[in-house]
């Protein structure tokens, strides 16, 4: 019975494999081949490698240029937020009696981003900041404060104030400690966050369709649904351009995995 518990709990686990790698094995596959290659073996290895897709998009396409847009914009609205988050939820963590401000921070998760689009687009208008790079950046921290604070909430409430008083007893004023003591102890939950935040940054495109409509300014997303055409599409190039954006985050996940690993283990603790 046991043995029949094993084989079917590794039968599930290999089909949940299979069919979560299989996409990814075919995006980077169909971008080695020439247009003809995906649709004559849309699933096979290449016959002959064709690299000239990368040279394509990033030149041709201007992929290049819409790279380091979202690179920027990602990066600018992640440490924002984890500044502005990490303060706000300190402040939450160590307040007492502040269940209702922490509800109304943490609202935010419940509304879905698509109600504040029109809204935003007005906003941004008026502050003339649409087709900016700031004004991508502004929506993007606002969308993903709140499941920053709620995120770090949970695991600044757990560090123990008697490490607080001691610092303070050491001469320790509030920003120091909080700098010091408090943000150290905090890494995992604040790499956990702030990969979730740019991975949402990073793939969203309904706000950059909307808010950036000139050419210089458009960002990763765009660049890569404008290789898609009404009619046709050549599918090598949008694999490779897939390609090019999923690596920035198979880097940040690599970098920072011992951590993400520790803030989810962490967070499911204190749950």
């Amino acid at each position: 019975m046991q043995r029949v518990t094993r084989l079917s709990r590794g039968l599930v686990l290999a089909v949940f494999a299979l069919s979560t790698l299989f996409p990814f094995y075919w995006v980077l596959v169909s971008s080695l081949k020439d247009k003809h290659q995906i649709y004559a073996n849309p699933f096979g290895f290449p016959v002959k490698w064709h690299w000239g897709n990368y040279a394509d998009i990033w030149q041709t396409a201007h992929l290049s240029r819409y790279f380091w847009n979202s690179l920027f914009i990602s990066a600018c609205a992640v440490a924002i937020m984890l500044l502005i988050g990490a303060m706000a939820a300190y402040v939450l963590a160590r307040r007492e009696k502040s269940g209702w401000l922490y509800a109304y921070f943490t609202l935010g998760i419940m509304i879905p981003v698509h109600a504040i689009l029109i809204p935003s687009f007005v906003l941004l208008k008026q502050l003339h900041l649409l087709n900016s790079h700031f004004g991508l950046i502004l929506i993007y921290i606002v969308s993903n404060l709140s499941l920053c604070v709620f995120v770090l909430h949970g695991f600044l409430k757990g560090i123990p104030r008697e490490l607080e008083e001691a610092a303070a007893i050491d001469g320790y004023g509030r920003v120091r400690t909080f700098v010091s003591i408090v943000l150290p102890l905090a890494k995992p939950g604040l790499a956990t966050v702030g990969t979730l935040g740019f991975l949402n940054c990073w793939n969203e495109y309904l706000f950059a369709y909307v808010l950036i409509g000139s050419e210089p300014s458009k960002t990763l997303t765009q660049g890569v649904m404008a290789l898609t055409g009404q009619y046709s599409t050549d599918y090598a190039l949008v694999c490779a351009g897939l390609v090019v954006s999923m690596l920035p985050l198979w880097l940040v996940y690599m970098l920072f995995q011992e951590q993400i690993v520790k803030g989810m283990t962490a967070g499911a603790v204190k749950g």
